[in-house]
């Protein structure tokens, strides 16, 4: 899954008889600045808006070019009737950026905006900075990216095939609740409709997938007959995702279908590679967490165990059962495909091995507590250990993870035995996300 392409609407708003030339070159400015950190300005009249009803009209044809969101530069002094008539019923987050310079009055005017829009109170967000300063930049754009993913959740549906898994109790959700925090359609599939369509694959088919499987991972020390179920299930997979138009699906897997078929790991994992967002053991939270960072980053998200944390070192060990994806190792001649353990389920099945790639990372779990939502966000940096001591613990895929918060603190924010993180450093638009959405974010 592709991150999307970030789409804001500017709007610069003057008065007449101020110094709108100075409103004209922050604009200018501006429009130049977001552009180059890969903020697609969808409003294509580049003049000041003078009047309540030049706000409007421009607002009106940035929300028809596609905005995700919309910021209004105040580029001199402005009356705030003219930005409140726009925005009272805006649909998309919104956000107030005031020019640091004094023969504008833009400071000021924005102050007076934004002291309206409190009163009222209707949400938005404050930015204050030149257009080209660096720090104001860059937290337009997080909010534009925040702004994007909750579009995205917004028109998402997931797929849940199975139910709760060994007893994991935060793993589960109440789908009413998600459609009205995030707007995402929950769908919930048998996984007889897994195994059904697993048995129907072809085997030359499936031989065909197992050939590749060979030649792209380090080493592959399964069964055939075992290699050639796993590539049923990715068909299967493959073909409900697209039959139910699916742009995140988890499986219970653990339980009955592992014991009567083959664990999904090597399935999932190659999914996840390709660009579908997938996470099993049917943790809808954990689900909606990975879908919002690989959303933020543009590549697989790490979702798993926290296995323990070294509250002394301040390195917290991740552990998954085996569906890693690739992506996540330094190279597929690193991975390794072995045979799932057999207390796992009497089918067994494959999995990946692997220890992730060396990378800054953040987290960003949701969860619940007392039925509200929480997010618990952190960064930290990945760092690569040796495969005989992941192989010390468990032939899984692991990541160790050097905390850049009280490694205590991160502990006890913990609510469920999966967490998880993505590639880059995203807390910021995490914590701009939780905001628009109305979920508390849990920072250090």
């Amino acid at each position: 899954m592709a991150a999307e392409k970030v789409k804001t609407g500017l709007v610069c708003v003057g008065l007449e008889g101020e110094r709108n030339d100075l409103g004209r070159q922050f604009h200018e400015t501006a429009l130049r600045e977001l552009a180059e950190i890969g903020i697609e300005v969808v409003n294509p009249d580049s003049s000041l808006t003078l009047t309540g009803e030049e706000v409007r009209g421009q607002t009106e044809t940035c929300l028809a070019l596609g905005a995700q969101s919309m910021v209004y530069l105040a580029g001199t002094w402005l009356l705030a009737s003219h930005v409140v008539d726009a925005v009272r019923e805006l649909n998309v987050p919104f956000g107030i950026w005031g020019i640091p310079e004094a023969a504008s009055f833009s400071s000021v005017g924005a102050n007076v905006l934004h002291g309206t829009l409190d009163e009222m109170g209707i949400r938005h967000w404050l930015f204050y900075g030149m257009p080209d300063e660096r720090d104001v930049l860059r937290q337009i754009r997080n909010f534009a990216k925040a702004a994007s993913v909750k579009r995205r959740l917004g028109a998402a549906r997931m797929g849940v095939l199975g139910g709760r898994a060994i007893s994991a109790y935060p793993t589960t959700a109440d789908p009413i609740q998600i459609k009205k925090i995030f707007g995402t359609e929950v769908e919930h599939i048998d996984q007889m409709v897994l195994l059904q369509k697993a048995k129907n694959v072809a085997e030359d088919k499936c031989a065909v997938l197992v050939k590749q499987i060979r030649e792209r991972y380090g080493s592959v020390d399964v069964p055939e007959k075992t290699l050639i179920k796993c590539a049923s299930v990715y068909y299967a997979l493959k073909e409900i995702i697209e039959e139910y138009s699916l742009d995140m699906v988890t499986v219970k897997c653990i339980g009955e279908f592992m014991d009567s078929y083959c664990s999904c790991c090597v399935a999932l994992s190659m999914l996840n590679d390709e660009g579908y967002l997938c996470g099993c053991q049917c943790n809808l939270n954990a689900l909606l967490s990975g879908y919002i960072l690989t959303s933020l980053s543009g590549e697989p998200h790490f979702f798993g165990d926290v296995n323990m944390v070294d509250t002394k070192e301040g390195v917290a060990r991740m552990i998954h059962c085996g569906s890693g994806p690739g992506k996540l190792a330094e190279d597929y001649e690193d991975i390794d495909i072995v045979e799932q353990y057999e207390y796992m389920g009497a089918g067994r099945g494959a999995c990946t091995l692997f220890c992730c790639k060396e990378g800054d990372v953040t987290f960003g779990t949701l969860g619940r507590r007392n039925g509200e939502y929480v997010m618990n966000i952190a960064s930290g940096s990945t760092f690569k250990k040796p495969k005989e001591e992941l192989e010390a613990v468990r032939t899984w895929v692991q990541a160790f993870i050097r905390l850049q918060c009280d490694p205590m603190e991160f502990y006890r924010n913990l609510r469920c035995n999966h967490s998880v993180f993505g590639y880059g450093c995203h807390e910021e638009a995490l914590m701009m996300l939780c905001e628009m959405l109305g979920i508390e974010a849990i920072t250090y």
